[in-house]
């Protein structure tokens, strides 16, 4: 099991190092605003499908190749995008990208709870899960950028996706030869496609729209906003790969002592502190243009994610504990979390522009501050 976790890196890194490039290549070669919210709807529906329909089938396989499986989806989809030249078979690839992605990560959670099955210790495993998931894709977010800023033109952006859609094919076959089988455990009901089930299940309404919010930034402000931001305001590929590195670079940094303050301070009052400081970098790109604040509050926002996307696993499966349907309800919440972020910016910043897409990124995570104040009201210290 030594292997699963820099798998999971690996996997993070495969599944990031394109996602903040692919608004900027939509934009660059189809300029409408609804080709833009479509292009970015059609992964998200992908992975909602998996969300929904998975809940009762991703469950009852063995994790191990339900991970693999999910990455050779993913990375065969993303190697069409490098390969299509357009239309439908654009738009078929990036369904097929969004339901490799919705079956990684569901299986990723499953395979989390599995690879060290004791009692009490589920929050522990699915935060490492989480962290390495997470660190790498902040190692990977720069990359596509970068290559596509390297090498001119569009050929720089197939080179990013057939490249990335390799590695993710390379760590499919690494997991399917390191890890051995995790099987469901007993009690769960056979794998079948249908809707999900969750009368009964542990899980408060207001954590599970709560659960919406990381996936919000990262799907809204990480892939979405801020490269579309520094495309829309002119600034070269380098730049904006800059300002994806730094955010990334900090939330790396932030990765690796985020648990200690979870311990001493309490999730709670970390994922609020996170969401403040998300307002304030969302203020400052709304109302003072310029490179200089852009990759400033890049910086900073690495800050906001990694805390808010480190908290929010660890306060749902505080509530749902090892419950299958429990962590099933965190993927969907999680998946409308990251289908709002992509759709919602990808529109109103092409039809608003950035002030407004930024004013508006300001009051969701104002909200979300105040709901997570409710919820940290109705559960003991986590």
């Amino acid at each position: 099991m030594r292997w699963f976790l820099p798998l999971m890196v690996a996997g993070g890194v495969a599944m990031s190092l394109t996602a903040p490039l692919e608004v900027v290549f939509a934009r660059e070669f189809w300029h409408t605003g609804l080709f833009l919210g479509i292009f970015m709807l059609s992964a998200s529906v992908g992975m909602i499908l998996v969300d929904v329909f998975g809940t009762r089938f991703i469950p009852g396989l063995d994790a191990k190749l339900a991970l693999t499986a999910g990455l050779v989806f993913f990375g065969v989809a993303t190697i069409g995008l490098g390969v299509a030249g357009g239309g439908v078979p654009l738009m078929a690839a990036r369904v097929l990208q969004g339901i490799g992605g919705g079956v990684v990560m569901g299986a990723g959670l499953q395979a989390a709870v599995r690879v060290r099955p004791v009692a009490g210790d589920v929050i522990q495993s699915v935060g490492r899960f989480n962290a390495a998931f997470l660190f790498g894709g902040a190692i990977g977010a720069p990359g596509g950028l970068l290559v596509a800023g390297l090498i001119e033109g569009r050929l720089g952006y197939q080179a990013a996706f057939v490249g990335t859609g390799v590695l993710a094919l390379v760590v499919a076959a690494a997991l399917s030869l390191a890890v051995p089988k995790l099987l469901a455990p007993a009690g769960i009901e056979p794998a079948r496609i249908g809707l999900p089930r969750f009368d009964g299940t542990p899980g408060s309404r207001a954590a599970l729209v709560l659960a919406m919010s990381g996936d919000f930034l990262r799907g809204g402000v990480l892939f979405t906003a801020l490269p579309l931001a520094g495309a829309t305001l002119g600034y070269s590929t380098m730049i904006i790969s800059l300002g994806i590195a730094m955010m990334s670079g900090v939330e790396i940094v932030v990765l690796l002592i985020a648990y200690r303050y979870i311990r001493s301070d309490g999730v709670v009052t970390v994922l609020i502190a996170s969401f403040a400081l998300g307002i304030v970098c969302a203020v400052l790109l709304a109302v003072v243009p310029g490179q200089p604040t852009y990759l400033f509050a890049s910086a900073l926002f690495g800050v906001s994610l990694a805390g808010a996307t480190v908290s929010l696993p660890v306060l749902v499966v505080a509530q749902v504990g090892d419950s299958s349907a429990g962590l099933a309800k965190f993927r969907i919440s999680a998946g409308i979390g990251l289908l709002v972020g992509m759709v919602g910016c990808a529109v109103l910043g092409a039809q608003l522009g950035m002030g407004v897409l930024f004013a508006v990124v300001a009051v969701v995570l104002l909200a979300c501050a105040q709901l997570a104040r409710v919820v940290g009201r109705r559960m003991a210290p986590t």
